[in-house]
């Protein structure tokens, strides 16, 4: 029973860390689309702020995106690794039961 419990504890980890990398993978892209509109309107000449200020704010959304997106894939890593089951604790859990 343990084990069936473990596994669906697991499985549960493994999905919300799924669900967590891809909501945060929404706000990567969002933030890649606004620096897109950003150099779209700049080029166009729709924008009331300097054409230069258009493209700096757009790097740097572009480069909160990247960095947002790396973070992303470690996390979720870590978060998968930290899913599985270690057989250490099992062994631990053992030796805490008293002996009848």
């Amino acid at each position: 029973m343990s084990d069936k419990n473990s596994f669906e504890h697991d499985l549960q980890a493994r999905t919300r860390a799924g669900t967590t990398a891809a909501l945060r993978g929404v706000v990567s892209l969002y933030l890649l689309y606004l620096a897109w509109q950003l150099i779209k309107d700049a080029r166009s000449g729709q924008e009331d702020i300097p054409t230069a200020v258009a493209y700096l704010a757009a790097a740097v959304f572009a480069l909160v995106a990247i960095g947002f997106a790396v973070y992303i894939v470690k996390r979720w890593r870590a978060d998968v690794k930290a899913s599985r089951p270690s057989g250490n604790d099992e062994k631990e859990g053992d030796k805490d039961e008293p002996l009848s």
